[in-house]
């Protein structure tokens, strides 16, 4: 199976990472990235074939993989440039936010798609991928497909389209709502004189600690959230802030914006 993928961006970038630590081979794989520069670099970093766009004649076979990471904004333009190159059992995987699997298989004349929604943890084999595969994909399609989502790390079939828009908001723009949490941590850590550096690692070591111990205990949220609150205490304070300034209530907008955003990009 050869894997090709277009766009080598960040999540390009963790995708290809994945797959090389996953066990695939350079030779397995295709680059298409635009910037002269960052094929030189990538070619360099990963050993493998790199292009500005695919050979004349290019032609995928039955069962290959068809990975498109570019900027959804990009995704028609990039889409009429590969007229030909799709073999009907080969396999699209898009990871584009908002793109529809309908606009794709019109703009592609190609039926066997995936949409998905990686995130950040990719690059290090720890993403929460959701996905979604149209009609006309096999289910020995949905095995290759799988085999490299989990090189990714962990995925969630959806049955409706719909849900990869809600985990780009959940998932897709997850990373940064938890970085903007700690960083909110780390200045007050900051204003009352620990170190930068002492700040930061204790931060980033509460995150990891309560996260594994998440994942450890088989708690909820909720649950742990309530064992760690003591009654009158420094946590309850803490809090009450959050609650009574409304703090869930924002969260949640943001997050709805995310979803919002994701859909208008598909229109």
């Amino acid at each position: 199976m050869r894997i090709v993928v277009v766009g080598v961006g960040n999540l390009g970038l963790a995708i290809v990472r994945s797959l090389l630590n996953s066990g695939r081979t350079s030779d397995e794989l295709l680059l298409v990235e635009r910037n002269p520069n960052d094929r030189r670099t990538l070619e360099e970093l990963f050993q493998c074939e790199v292009v500005g766009e695919l050979p004349q004649g290019t032609r995928l076979d039955a069962g290959d993989v068809f990975i498109l990471a570019i900027k959804p904004q990009d995704a028609e333009a990039s889409c009429a440039a590969f007229p030909g190159v799709l073999h009907p059992g080969s396999l699209v995987l898009s990871v584009m936010a908002g793109v529809s699997t309908t606009r794709l298989s019109q703009w592609l004349d190609h039926a066997k798609i995936i949409r998905a929604m990686p995130n950040l943890g990719a690059s290090i084999n720890e993403s929460a991928t959701a996905y979604f595969p149209t009609t006309d994909v096999t289910e020995q399609d949905l095995e290759r497909i799988q085999r490299i989502i989990t090189a990714l790390g962990k995925g969630w079939r959806v049955d409706k389209e719909s849900l990869i828009d809600v985990a780009t908001a959940v998932a897709g723009s997850g990373p940064a709502y938890v970085c903007w949490l700690a960083e909110q941590v780390e200045k007050v850590a900051l204003e009352f004189g620990i170190s930068p550096e002492d700040a930061h690692a204790i931060v980033l070591q509460t995150f990891r600690g309560a996260l594994l111990y998440l994942e450890h205990s088989k708690l909820s949220f909720a649950e742990l959230r309530e064992r760690v609150t003591s009654p009158h205490g420094t946590t309850a304070a803490a809090l009450s802030v959050l609650q009574d300034s409304g703090g869930d209530v924002v969260v949640r907008d943001a997050v709805r914006a995310a979803f919002r955003r994701a859909q208008e990009l598909g229109k």
